[in-house]
């Protein structure tokens, strides 16, 4: 397998309509929204706003970065923790406007370009990362649901049970699936390799990528898994902020049930402009089930969408411009 593929560029004409595809979808789950919620009730919450919450808000945000980059410290990216927080910073910030989460796609790039990495390492650093994302995000939802009686009787008794059982199926899934999907990846490029050579080398590439995380994840995990739950804590109180900033009394389970939907939806590769709409639409109903009004719900999530946009968009800028005048080392330099 060859470490140095890179994701092969969309012709114009394709480029184009996933361009479409995203703005029509990103728009129509702001119509949903409007239609749900009426703009009176937005425009009132947001005259509640306190400018003051900005600031931890944006603060937390700041420590989140930092967190992010150490992780893949631990995990053996060969690169200063202040070159990894530029890095995270554009990573978080393609995510954030390109469709169907294309923008996992620049860590690699970036990590290959700064240090000389193979591109099949930094992706499957990413896929490990989300996979821990996810484990942490689902724990603490359900541990959170456990706390706040209003979404125990909106999801229900069954609707727990269900949740709780996905418990273990996310913790065999983190440490079994990447060997059994390696392993199958593999066999079908066997079979398929005459008959669709094409299909055959992607096989190979995502058996290589998944064999990959397998590594990673056995060298460092205790390290990445420690670094998750730091990355998670100050992303948390951000959430926290976006809603004290409207006067609305939530405590931490109230903002983990609340913000949990909204970070499975803005991770959904669904082919809208980045997480625009979907973090809306997830944050409003979470927010909504805890018992927040959802005129403030709504405003709560544009003002940390805004406010996290800008503040990452700042961060790629400058750090986009510090790396152009860098020169890139050989593929596989250290």
């Amino acid at each position: 397998m060859d470490d140095r593929v890179v994701p092969q560029e969309l012709t114009p004409r394709r480029r184009v309509g996933r361009i479409a595809a995203a703005v029509t979808v990103t728009a129509g789950l702001g119509v949903l929204i409007a239609l749900a919620v009426p703009f009176a009730d937005v425009a009132a919450a947001m005259g509640r706003l306190d400018p003051a919450w900005l600031a931890p808000l944006l603060a937390a945000y700041a420590l989140s970065f930092v967190a992010r980059a150490a992780r893949f410290r631990a995990l053996g990216v060969d690169l200063p923790l202040h070159v990894l927080i530029g890095v995270s910073g554009i990573h978080q910030f393609l995510n954030r406007v390109l469709p169907l989460r294309t923008g996992e796609l620049a860590f690699p790039v970036l990590v290959r370009r700064l240090s000389g990495a193979p591109f099949v390492q930094g992706f499957a650093l990413v896929v490990l990362c989300r996979l821990l994302d996810l484990v942490f995000v689902v724990l603490s939802f359900l541990a959170a649901l456990l706390a706040v009686p209003a979404a125990r009787a909106a999801v229900g008794p069954v609707g727990t049970v269900l949740l709780a059982a996905l418990l273990p199926v996310l913790l065999a899934g983190y440490l079994f699936l990447p060997s059994l999907a390696g392993y199958a990846a593999r066999r079908l490029a066997v079979r398929l390799a005459v008959r669709r050579p094409a299909w055959s080398q992607r096989l190979e590439r995502a058996a290589g990528v998944l064999d990959e995380v397998r590594r990673v994840s056995r060298r460092a995990f205790a390290g990445a898994a420690a670094w998750t739950v730091l990355q998670w804590l100050p992303t948390v109180a951000a959430f926290w902020c976006a809603v004290a900033a409207f006067g609305v009394a939530v405590g931490p389970a109230e903002v983990v049930v609340g913000s949990t939907l909204a970070v499975l939806a803005s991770v959904v590769p669904l082919p809208g402009v980045g997480s625009f709409g979907t973090l809306e639409a997830g944050w409003t109903a979470g927010f909504v089930l805890v018992g927040v009004p959802a005129g403030s719900a709504v405003a709560s999530a544009l003002v940390l969408s805004g406010v996290t946009f800008l503040a990452a968009g700042i961060l790629a800028g400058i750090s986009w411009t510090a790396f152009s005048r860098r020169r890139s080392p050989a593929p596989g330099a250290r």
